[in-house]
């Protein structure tokens, strides 16, 4: 069970010719979420409404109803007699969100230790694989997807729909800070082992282990991604 904001994280990039049968303002919203997240369209510049109404051959009024989506996620601000700006968010900001998020991994580790089946487990097991194969090839932005995944298929055996919609948005407001600094790291097999002893405990339904494991696990990631925030925002 994945949310909408999961399954924006997860999905492949959208082209420049929208096609499926999910609304146009989701389909925009698509396309500009990807821009936003890869650090094409950078923290605090304006989206450009025609330009991007042009390239996708769309109206304005689906596109300012893409941008309302966008709002909605936190992904960009409607600024009065201005427009959209994509958000800026501060190394406050981020380390608040960050806060928040390891606290929902560990409540969402828990509680997929209650409500995990066979299919969850194989689910996660499967992510863990491609990070593997993605570590061992030295694809840093194939790791970063999978490992994306994984954790999201952790949440989603949680069977919690509250903690996963929260949970998922997050994830989607962080994308961009987390997507930036694992493509500077080296991607190797330090952190594997964590995440073999993270499916381990899941199968073995250990919740008070899951919690602490959670925890240790996201406050190295997030120190890791702290560190190249303040390092990059220094004039």
């Amino acid at each position: 069970m994945y949310s909408n904001f999961a399954q924006a994280i997860l999905a492949e990039p959208p082209g420049q010719i929208l096609e499926g049968d999910e609304p146009l303002p989701v389909q925009i919203a698509g396309y500009i979420r990807h821009q936003i997240i890869h650090d094409i369209l950078k923290p605090g510049e304006p989206i450009r409404e025609r330009v991007i109404a042009e390239q996708l051959n769309v109206s304005r009024t689906p596109m300012r109803d893409a941008l309302k989506i966008l709002s909605v996620e936190r992904l960009v601000e409607l600024i009065p007699n201005r427009g959209a700006v994509v958000v800026k968010n501060s190394i406050d900001d981020i380390a608040d969100m960050l806060t928040v998020y390891t606290e929902l991994e560990a409540i969402g580790g828990v509680a997929a230790c209650r409500m995990a089946n066979e299919s969850d487990f194989l689910n996660v097991e499967r992510q863990l694989a491609l990070m593997e194969a993605a570590s061992a090839e030295g694809d840093r932005i194939k790791y970063f997807r999978a490992n994306q995944a994984f954790h999201l298929a952790i949440i989603a055996a949680s069977r919690n729909k509250t903690l996963i919609e929260i949970h998922a948005n997050l994830s989607l407001r962080l994308y961009r800070v987390r997507y930036l600094a694992i493509l500077e790291q080296e991607v190797g097999q330090s952190r594997s082992a964590e995440h073999h002893e993270l499916v381990d405990t899941l199968r073995a339904r250990d919740t008070a282990r899951m919690a602490e494991l959670q925890k240790a696990h996201f406050t190295v990631a997030w120190r890791l991604i702290d560190d190249w925030s303040r390092l990059k925002r220094q004039p």
